[in-house]
């Protein structure tokens, strides 16, 4: 059986079960909604997959399968929404990571390129890019734990945690259990006492503070693995092609599609 990890970033099993699931969801759409499959279903969902796993553009998916434009348009249109909505029972929230007692958190920037529109809104000047940011929070084996929904791109990390209730959560759950840990980097020193201790001006780092920094960091490479089997989905990292209301839904679908590739 062929392997689809490189491809659409799922093995043979989890495919057949996205597809199973999927073909379930067609044959219970309404009639006036549904999509007459003119290829083979299977093939329409590894395409689909292709596309999010590797940001093609709808014209060279097209002229991979032999099949037009607005073809590959439609069908992505019709099966992208429904991936996310029949992986979403495999989908966690903050809420019940935070129960196991240890997460760790960092943001992340979605490329959009750039859009007139949006002005400075944003606009990333860490990353120098357009973009929207989101939260992401894993465990200490990198797997993922929570993402948040998405904020402007100009928004600092220790805003955007606030913005999107994750601050909130975190105090409560330390405030609740004193054994609770939240880990982060300096960006979020506001947030968790347990954030890499930032030098002070004009004063060499103590060392106490150089051995407190070294053990943060390396629990947090964690989330930086976390983040980047995230963004393996490339729709997320490489620039969003399309229209940006419908970036928080693809976020969304990504998320769910992640969760699902590491939890079944």
């Amino acid at each position: 059986m062929p392997r689809y990890h490189s491809t659409c970033g799922l093995r043979p099993d989890q495919l057949d079960e996205l597809t199973t699931r999927l073909q379930q969801a067609h044959h219970e759409a309404p009639f006036t909604h549904k999509y007459n499959f003119t290829m083979a279903f299977a093939q329409a969902v590894i395409m689909v997959l292709i596309m999010i796993r590797h940001n093609l553009t709808q014209q060279l998916v097209a002229d991979l399968y032999g099949i037009a434009q607005p073809t590959v348009c439609r069908i992505w249109r019709y099966l992208y929404p429904m991936i996310g909505q029949v992986t979403a029972m495999n989908r966690q929230e903050l809420a019940q990571a935070l129960e196991r007692g240890i997460v760790i958190v960092d943001g992340t920037p979605i490329p959009t390129g750039n859009r007139v529109k949006t002005g400075k809104d944003n606009w990333n000047h860490k990353h120098h890019k357009q973009a929207l940011g989101i939260q992401v929070a894993t465990y200490l084996d990198g797997k993922l734990a929570a993402v948040s929904k998405p904020v402007k791109g100009s928004r600092h990390d220790s805003k955007a945690l606030e913005d999107v209730g994750w601050a909130a959560q975190i105090a409560a759950a330390q405030k609740a259990d004193p054994l609770f840990v939240a880990l982060a980097d300096s960006a979020y020193i506001m947030h968790t006492d347990l954030a890499v201790r930032r030098k002070k001006p004009r004063q060499p780092r103590s060392e106490q503070d150089k051995v407190f920094n070294q053990v943060i960091s390396h629990y947090r490479a964690a989330v930086e693995r976390g983040i980047a089997h995230l963004k393996q989905w490339k729709i997320l990292a490489t620039g969003y092609r399309g229209p940006l209301d419908e970036l928080p839904t693809m976020i969304q679908v990504v998320t769910n599609l992640e969760f699902f590739r590491q939890n079944t």
